[in-house]
C-alpha cells in the first residue's frame, strides 16, 4: 500500500505555528465576547459564547501540536493539554446551555466522538469520562429525534460518535440501543465497536483495525470550506490534525489492550505517518500551566454557573 504525502498537511497546519499559549493580547478579543455573553449581552444563555471558544481555541492548539509533530516529530505536551482543557470547557458550557435553553440547537455527535476518540487515543482518562457523560446527556435528552418537518436530524448514518460511545459502552459490557434515540448507527463503525472490540484471535483483530484505517481515510471532510464535505455527506473527522493522525484506530487498539486483548501488528500507512511516534504516547495532565487569561475565564464561569464548579475542577 502507497504511503500518504504528508507534504500538503503539514504546510496548512503550519500556519498554526505561532499559536500562542498566553499571550494576553490574542485573547483579549475573545475575552470580551465572553463578558459580553456572561453579562447577559447574547441572544442565547450567559455560557452561549464557551462553544465557539472551546472549538477556535482548542482547534488552533490541536494544530500547533499536529504541526511540530509533522516538522520535527516534537511533541508539545502543553499545546495537546491546552487544547483538551479548552475544548472541555466549551463542550461542558454548551451542555449547560443546551440543558437550559430549548431553543438551543442540538449538539453534533461526531464532534463528541472525534473528541472521544483523541481521549481514548491520548489514555486522558479524566477528560474521557466527563466527556462521555456530557455525550450520553445529550443523546438520553430524545433532541436527536426528527425535528416536526423532516425526515430526520441525520443526514447520513452516524459513524464516529456511534463508534466512540457504543466502545466505551462495550467495555462496561453494554449495548446503547441507538435506534431507540433516534440515530442511524453506521453499520461497519457499530461493528468495530460491537464485535471487533472483543475479537479474541489477535489476527482478526489487526484485520479490523485494517479495515478502520480504511475507513478513517473515508471518513475525512477534506473540502469542508466548499461544503461538499461535512457530516451531511458522511466525512465526520474535521480537525485537520486528525487527519494522518489515526486517532480511530489507536482508540480501538488502546481500549482492547485495556480489556486484555491482544491485536497483531497492523500493517497499514495510516500506522506509519509522524504521528506514530503517538501511538504509545499519552498527554501528561498538567502539562500546560495555563495562563492568568484561563483562570479569568474560569473564574467568571463558575461564579455564572456554580453549578460547572466539579467540571472547571477537571481543568483549573
Amino acid at each position: 500500500m502507497a504511503e500518504y504525502n504528508e507534504g500538503n498537511l503539514r504546510e496548512s497546519l503550519s500556519l498554526w505555528d505561532g499559536y500562542p499559549h498566553d499571550d494576553a493580547s490574542f485573547f483579549e478579543r475573545r475575552l470580551r465576547r465572553i463578558d459580553r455573553a456572561l453579562s447577559g449581552g447574547s441572544d442565547y444563555g450567559p455560557l452561549s459564547a464557551h462553544s465557539r471558544f472551546g472549538k477556535s481555541l482548542g482547534l488552533g492548539f490541536l494544530c500547533r501540536f499536529g504541526y511540530h509533530i509533522m516538522a520535527s516529530q516534537t511533541v508539545e505536551n502543553a499545546s495537546l493539554d491546552a487544547s483538551q482543557r479548552v475544548v472541555f470547557l466549551g463542550q461542558a458550557a454548551e451542555f449547560q446551555e443546551f440543558s437550559t435553553l430549548e431553543q438551543y440547537v442540538t449538539p453534533s455527535l461526531e464532534y463528541y466522538g472525534e473528541t472521544l476518540l483523541q481521549l481514548m487515543a491520548t489514555s486522558r482518562a479524566d477528560l474521557l469520562a466527563a466527556t462521555e457523560e456530557i455525550a450520553l446527556s445529550v443523546l438520553r435528552s430524545g433532541r436527536y429525534a426528527p425535528p416536526e418537518g423532516t425526515t430526520g436530524y441525520f443526514t447520513q448514518p452516524s459513524k464516529i460518535g456511534v463508534f466512540a460511545l457504543e466502545m466505551l459502552a462495550q467495555a462496561r459490557g453494554e449495548t446503547i440501543d441507538w435506534e431507540s434515540f433516534h440515530v442511524p448507527p453506521d453499520r461497519f463503525w457499530l461493528d468495530v465497536a460491537r464485535i471487533g472490540l472483543n475479537e479474541p484471535d489477535p489476527a482478526k483483530a489487526a484485520e479490523w483495525a485494517q479495515e478502520l484505517c480504511e475507513a478513517h481515510m473515508r471518513t475525512l471532510a477534506t473540502d469542508v470550506e466548499n461544503g461538499t464535505m461535512g457530516s451531511s455527506t458522511g466525512h465526520e473527522i474535521r480537525r485537520e490534525a486528525h487527519f494522518l493522525w489515526p486517532i480511530t484506530t489507536v482508540a480501538f487498539l488502546r481500549m482492547r489492550a485495556g480489556l486484555g486483548h491482544r491485536t497483531d501488528p497492523v500493517d497499514h500507512p495510516l500506522m506509519r505517518t509522524s504521528f506514530q511516534v503517538l501511538h504509545d504516547w499519552q498527554v501528561p495532565a498538567g502539562s500546560w500551566p495555563g495562563a492568568p487569561w484561563w483562570a479569568e475565564v474560569l473564574n467568571k464561569t463558575q461564579t455564572i454557573a456554580p453549578g460547572l464548579a466539579p467540571q472547571i475542577g477537571l481543568i483549573r
